[in-house]
């Protein structure tokens, strides 16, 4: 009868070695593997149009010069990808740009405008996922003059056709990268702060419960013995969970805000509600223009809309200022503009104000505006802010009318 077999257990450097044999030679998320990637094709590519077409290539001796460099640039950026430092990645988009316009001259258009297409698709690409917008957009129009000279060297019809079609190339492959980049990040964000928002939430809501709960039995417990300075410290505990609750409040709101349940809502009565609620500070002055103007929504939801507006406008003019209200019909949508005359916010934060956490309050939680777009777009609407010089701040609902069914 055969012995049997004892399987040995691996020790760490084994299983540390196995691990290192599965990893990939080529990391495609490496802005530098990219970069060696698109110049290895950019040179193979011109190489085989070159092969089966020899006429497409005008001056022979400069393009195969051309491809040497952009084949070294290529095993270059590769071999050395974990020790270039950062203005590599500029030099590498300029650089392209370069050999653009260098190949431009070297290479007949008329005969095959879409030689160098991949190049300008690659600035279209790399640009605006690479870079800030303003730079991107300076690389893209670069790539655009770079290319430019050709047509007058040239002066044909041809050359005109192709350099349009390039152009047009990059600009729309630009254009779709930059949204797409934008898409994806604004939901990528959202979605890491959806995620803490209810890791947070769950796990605070139950441990504030039982601290109130104890504070409730243990301030009834010593019943008038209570001091003066004991209840002072009451008061404080209890505030201070009072405003964590309403932070939780707004975490789950803002996460999971829930389906609207559609009923025709007045806005006029919804508003003189919402102020009851909610009134203003004194010195604060409202001021209503809303006629009888009716529209689909969820009563609870759009009243927390109006209630963050509100609260808003009443903290930034702070002990005094003038709130008014107006709402109209324009076309199948109803619009409510909520305006305020403290001191504004600066223009460069308009695109910044609506992201959740991010506030210009010393107190605040940052999700009063994040919530009001997202209940405001749940309801197939939008909301936009608009700002005069430092003069005070007006919000534009638009919802669909009572005629227009919301989503």
């Amino acid at each position: 009868m055969s012995s049997p077999v004892t399987r040995r257990q691996r020790g760490p450097s084994e299983v540390h070695r196995a691990r290192r044999l599965g990893k990939s030679v080529f990391d495609v998320r490496g802005r530098r593997e990219l970069l060696s990637l698109t110049y290895g094709l950019g040179g193979t590519s011109v190489i085989v149009a070159w092969a089966v077409d020899p006429r497409v290539i005008g001056n022979r001796l400069g393009m195969a010069i051309l491809l040497g460099v952009v084949l070294a640039a290529a095993v270059t950026l590769y071999a050395l990808r974990n020790r270039l430092p950062r203005f590599v990645d500029d030099v590498a988009i300029v650089g392209s740009i370069v050999l653009i316009d260098v190949g431009l001259f070297f290479t007949d258009l008329h005969v095959f405008p879409g030689l160098l297409i991949p190049f300008f698709v690659w600035v279209g690409f790399a640009s605006p996922l690479w870079f800030p917008r303003r730079r991107a957009t300076l690389y893209a129009a670069l790539a655009v003059a770079a290319s430019g000279p050709v047509i007058a060297v040239a002066g044909t019809a041809e050359v005109l056709a192709g350099w349009v079609i390039t152009m047009t190339t990059l600009v729309v492959a630009f254009v779709i990268t930059s949204f797409l980049t934008d898409s994806l990040v604004k939901r990528e964000r959202l979605a890491v702060v959806g995620e803490m928002a209810s890791v947070v939430g769950h796990d605070l809501r139950n441990p504030l419960a039982a601290v109130s709960n104890s504070l409730f039995l243990l301030r009834h417990s010593l019943g008038d013995t209570v001091s003066e300075l004991q209840a002072r410290q009451f008061e404080i505990a209890e505030r201070e969970i009072a405003k964590a609750a309403a932070i939780l409040e707004d975490l789950s709101a803002y996460v999971r805000p829930g389906e609207p349940v559609i009923n025709t809502v007045d806005i006029g009565t919804l508003v003189t509600e919402v102020l009851e609620v909610a009134p203003p500070r004194e010195g604060v002055d409202v001021t209503l223009d809303v006629p009888a103007i009716s529209l689909l929504a969820d009563r609870v939801q759009l009243a927390q809309v109006l209630t963050n507006l509100f609260t808003n406008a009443y903290d930034a003019m702070g002990d005094g200022g003038s709130l008014r209200v107006i709402a109209r019909n324009e076309g199948r949508m109803a619009v409510i503009e909520v305006e305020d005359d403290g001191p504004g916010i600066d223009e460069g934060l308009v695109e910044r104000i609506f992201e959740p956490f991010y506030t210009t309050k010393q107190h605040g939680t940052g999700l009063g505006l994040a919530i009001v777009r997202r209940l405001v777009e749940a309801h197939g609407g939008s909301v936009r802010l608009h700002v005069d010089g430092g003069r005070g701040t007006r919000f534009v609902v638009t919802l669909p009318a009572s005629t227009h069914r919301a989503r």
